[in-house]
């Protein structure tokens, strides 16, 4: 059996860090997200992405700044470092948000 994060894993096990329950799966914190415009993604905004071929199944990293972003790529392979310039992430991108109380943070 694998062990480790996959890529919403990740988001919860952060966000728990910081007392912020988000949802499970990629695909309910997408659609649970306060969207932020691609324009505005700051460090800790969850970026999000399809991945082709898995029955709508979304991806999901943090932003760090710089156009990189901390991902799971899938659940006993290494957490790492990515780049939003990645012509694959790009292509997949669908949006960005986050969990946070934006009225304190922004």
């Amino acid at each position: 059996m694998k062990q480790g994060f996959d890529c919403s894993g990740l988001v919860v096990f952060t966000h728990a860090k910081i007392g912020i329950h988000v949802p499970r799966t990629a695909k309910a914190q997408y659609k649970s997200k306060n969207p932020v415009l691609t324009t505005d993604i700051l460090p800790a905004d969850l970026v999000f992405f399809t991945i082709p071929g898995k029955n709508k199944n979304i991806h999901v990293g943090i932003y760090v700044g710089e156009n990189q972003f901390v991902h799971a790529p899938g659940r006993g392979r290494k957490v790492m470092l990515a780049s939003l310039e990645n012509p694959y992430f790009q292509h997949h991108f669908i949006g960005a948000g986050n969990f946070l109380d934006i009225k304190k943070c922004r």
